[in-house]
């Protein structure tokens, strides 16, 4: 919903004020993703690419926040049922060191100050929590799911683009590729350990 200016600027007076600035409130939703991107900040700082201890340590990271399983399943798309259910685990946590290689791969942009979270919005099941990375600009837009004291990430945005649907685009053309075996999209997810 967009305000007029008179409408922000009455909306505005009547806000609490800290240090002459309008105090917002945030939202649960941003709470978690506040937190999380401290955790992130506080894991890139000082790192580098193809750094494997620190690779190890976001995988931590993200398997605490992201839904993986969900955010792997969603890629997968209609393959999803072909996927064997002895070889699911080790799918989920090849795509959870995957989405942790490419926060090492740019972990200079993930090195700032602070994670500032400028909105949020729902959209259906989801909300999107956009953010900042202070010092640097890199925009990160969240999609979180649940409630308060169950949140969990379903997608993250870096770049302008959704790692679900980067991970999708790659999945359909190796399991393309290759038929429908999934052993050479396995092989595909094993090469982020060497980046």
């Amino acid at each position: 919903m967009l305000l007029s200016r008179r409408t922000f600027f009455i909306t505005a007076l009547s806000l609490p004020m800290i240090g002459g600035v309008p105090a917002l409130a945030s939202t649960p939703a941003e709470d978690y993703v506040h937190q999380l991107g401290i955790e992130v900040l506080h894991l890139a700082a000082g790192g580098h690419k193809g750094d494997r201890a620190l690779q190890r340590k976001f995988a931590g990271l993200l398997n605490r926040y992201i839904n993986i399983p969900s955010v792997a399943n969603f890629a997968l798309g209609m393959a999803k049922s072909s996927l064997p259910d002895s070889q699911k685990s080790q799918f989920y946590e090849l795509v959870g060191n995957y989405a942790a290689a490419l926060f090492v791969w740019y972990v200079a942009d993930f090195q700032g100050t602070d994670l500032k979270v400028t909105g949020s919005s729902e959209q259906g099941k989801f909300i999107t929590v956009d953010s900042a990375v202070a010092g640097k600009g890199e925009q990160l837009r969240w999609r979180v799911t649940g409630s308060p004291g169950a949140f969990r990430v379903a997608d993250l945005n870096v770049k302008g683009v959704w790692l679900s649907i980067a991970m999708k685009k790659m999945f359909e053309d190796t399991l393309n590729s290759s038929h429908g075996d999934f052993q050479p999209l396995f092989a595909k997810l094993r090469e982020a350990e060497t980046w």
